[in-house]
């Protein structure tokens, strides 16, 4: 019987995940349908109103080709479903500012930078932050409560650009133990052992950056305030007049209730680290995705753009599917229902 109910949960939730991207990438497509411009005849335009020379001709090929690259050829059922097709697989052809190479390989290429470094951080900021607000929370008349809670309240309303900058010029100028330079561009080590020594170099200080805004941000104080409301519910008085020990409740009644919430915020976290850290990879001068998206956006360059937006969407979504086929494993109260 709960083996039944639990794929018939799967099934359901596997048709919610395909109805999302569906609606997803029909919004888009509607979106830029929408568009008074097309991209084909914007980037005309920009060659032209740089003075370049065409010829008519070349010229006819070229508006031909970026119709076909964009899939703009054909039917609007025909252009829907070629536009469906080229997000499923992330092919929307080259790259208008680095043509020839494909915008599913410049993506490629920054994926493992922007993955690597926010995965880490997130998690990492994460943990610490919900340890240290369970922590303040049951110590909340402690002096170490109020010193993390005042140090949390201090720096979570100032901007991110402002604690990176700060970082950039104590840990990089004027203690120079981090690079200015957050990436070794096309730089390539034989070596492993050196390419990831000289990786944890150059990541550390954006790392850190995104690490100290979120573990004493959003983090500590949410899960400070889910422990002290946590501590008034029955169920905790109850534990308490039961003469269970404070290990027990703490770990069984306290802790466990206050990180069910901040795991579906983890999970769309994690979801959402495929569309890049922008402020972060450009203060730090990072090659990761949000500086691709970045240049992307400025440059007019569609493919890469959409490309970006397409792994996005599918990456949030398959996060969000993930959580809601795991959480009834993590809440006995939830049932695959």
């Amino acid at each position: 019987m709960v083996l039944k109910s639990l794929l018939r949960f799967i099934v359901i939730r596997t048709a919610v995940l395909v109805a999302t991207l569906f609606t997803a990438f029909t919004f888009t497509f509607l979106l830029l349908r929408a568009m008074p411009v097309s991209a084909v005849e914007n980037i005309i335009g920009s060659l032209t109103a740089q003075g370049q020379v065409v010829d008519p001709q070349a010229m006819i090929e070229l508006r031909k080709t970026l119709y076909e690259i964009f899939g703009l050829t054909g039917s609007i059922t025909e252009q829907y479903v070629s536009y469906l097709r080229r997000f499923l697989t992330l092919d929307f052809g080259p790259s208008i500012m680095s043509y020839p190479i494909p915008a599913r390989e410049l993506i490629i290429r920054r994926l493992p930078w922007t993955v690597s470094l926010l995965a880490f951080t997130t998690v990492l900021s994460w943990i610490l932050g919900n340890l240290l607000g369970v922590f303040a929370g049951i110590n909340r008349k402690k002096k170490i409560s109020k010193v993390l809670v005042s140090l949390s309240l201090t720096l979570y309303p100032i901007p991110y650009y402002i604690m990176a900058l700060a970082l950039i010029f104590l840990l990089a100028y004027l203690i120079p133990i981090f690079p200015l330079v957050g990436g070794f561009g096309e730089v390539v080590f034989t070596d492993v052992f050196i390419l990831i020594k000289e990786w944890l170099y150059r990541s550390t200080l954006p790392a850190l950056s995104i690490v100290i805004i979120s573990m004493l941000g959003w983090w500590f104080l949410s899960s400070f305030t889910l422990t002290l409301n946590v501590q008034t519910e029955d169920y905790v008085y109850y534990a308490e007049l039961r003469g269970l020990s404070e290990s027990r409740i703490l770990k069984s009644y306290l802790f466990r209730n206050v990180l069910l919430p901040q795991v579906t915020t983890l999970g769309l976290s994690l979801g959402g680290i495929f569309g890049g850290a922008l402020l972060t990879e450009i203060l730090f001068t990072y090659p990761g995705i949000g500086m691709l998206a970045y240049r992307a956006v400025l440059s007019g360059d569609y493919p890469t753009a959409l490309s970006m937006l397409s792994l996005t969407i599918i990456a949030v979504a398959i996060a969000t599917y993930i959580l809601d086929i795991i959480y009834p494993f993590i809440d006995p109260r939830v049932r695959h229902r």
